[in-house]
């Protein structure tokens, strides 16, 4: 069994909880997901199975989309629901005016700070780990992109944000950085990611529903589909599947796509994921090379 199921993760479930779920029901040892989700939150969690692990670092997940309601006026030690109250403020008159001039404050690249409550490592100790124990340490910041932050709703002390925005980004650290902005401080008390890339929350099912005799995978060739695809013969596929790298005397050369040197290239045979590989020489020097030059470098190989 190989592809990927999108979940919807419940509330209070780890992504890993997830996994194990997912490998219980469908009865597979190999099992991974693309982006951890925090307990609190839900929404999609895209879970790679069997040979499907593989393609996770060639996954377009670059930008992930998330409804959030952010809580004015209490702030946590999580940032979240979930964390101790450490201080309480009024909030006062806020207007939506002012809450979108705050949030243009935020959009393009900024500059993030980790939380503690975050599974990065010190000195290889989760940060969780020295917070729950009351241990704070200093934290590189990271740079991150809001694309998109736009104000759904205001009723105070509540507003409901949505953000699309770069890979890594802690939505509990933005919403507790515009509540300080925004002179109140805050937490988040709900998020929900309705989309990861490709995969949106239309795509998912529910941990409930997860059965191994009605899921549907979505193929591996499918979910990589922004990677230019190369075809190869039933041979050429073998060779690969041995460890061969690809030569030229592989490809079918009236039907390669256009390609640079360092561009990753998916291979197939009909509609069966070979390989992911890198290309060793661009498009244009395919004439001038011997059917025996290496053209393509394996990254990947799929059995």
């Amino acid at each position: 069994m190989d592809g990927i199921v999108v979940l919807d993760k419940p509330k209070g479930m780890t992504s890993y909880g997830v996994v194990s779920r997912v490998k219980t029901v469908l009865e597979t040892g190999r099992a991974g997901h693309t982006g951890t989700l925090d307990p609190f939150a839900t929404g999609v969690l895209p879970v790679c199975i069997g040979e499907a692990t593989k393609v996770i670092p060639f996954l377009d997940e670059d930008f992930k989309e998330y409804d959030a309601l952010l809580r004015l006026g209490v702030t946590t030690d999580t940032m979240d629901a979930t964390g101790r109250v450490i201080s309480e403020r009024k909030i006062g008159g806020l207007t939506k005016e002012r809450v979108r001039e705050v949030f243009s404050e935020f959009r393009g690249a900024i500059k993030q700070v980790p939380p503690m409550f975050s599974a990065l490592k010190k000195n290889g100790v989760r940060l969780y780990k020295l917070a729950r124990l009351g241990e704070s340490v200093e934290r590189e910041p990271r740079n991150v992109i809001i694309k998109e932050l736009e104000l759904i709703e205001l009723d105070l002390p509540f507003v409901r944000f949505f953000v699309s925005c770069s890979r890594g980004t802690y939505i509990r650290v933005l919403g507790s950085d515009v509540a300080e902005k925004l002179g109140s401080g805050g937490h988040l008390v709900e998020l929900r990611r309705v989309k990861s890339g490709r995969f949106r929350l239309e795509d998912t099912i529910s941990i409930q529903h997860l059965k191994k005799e009605n899921i549907s995978l979505i193929p591996m060739g499918e979910a990589i589909s922004h990677i230019k695809s190369l075809n190869v013969g039933k041979e050429a596929a073998t060779q690969i599947k041995n460890g061969m790298q690809v030569r030229k005397s592989y490809l079918d050369l009236a039907s390669v796509p256009s390609f640079e040197v360092g561009d990753k290239l998916k291979v197939c045979r009909d509609s069966e994921l070979v390989c992911i590989a890198e290309a060793l020489v661009s498009f244009s020097d395919l004439d001038k090379l011997d059917d025996k030059t290496a053209v393509l470098r394996l990254l990947r190989v799929f059995n």
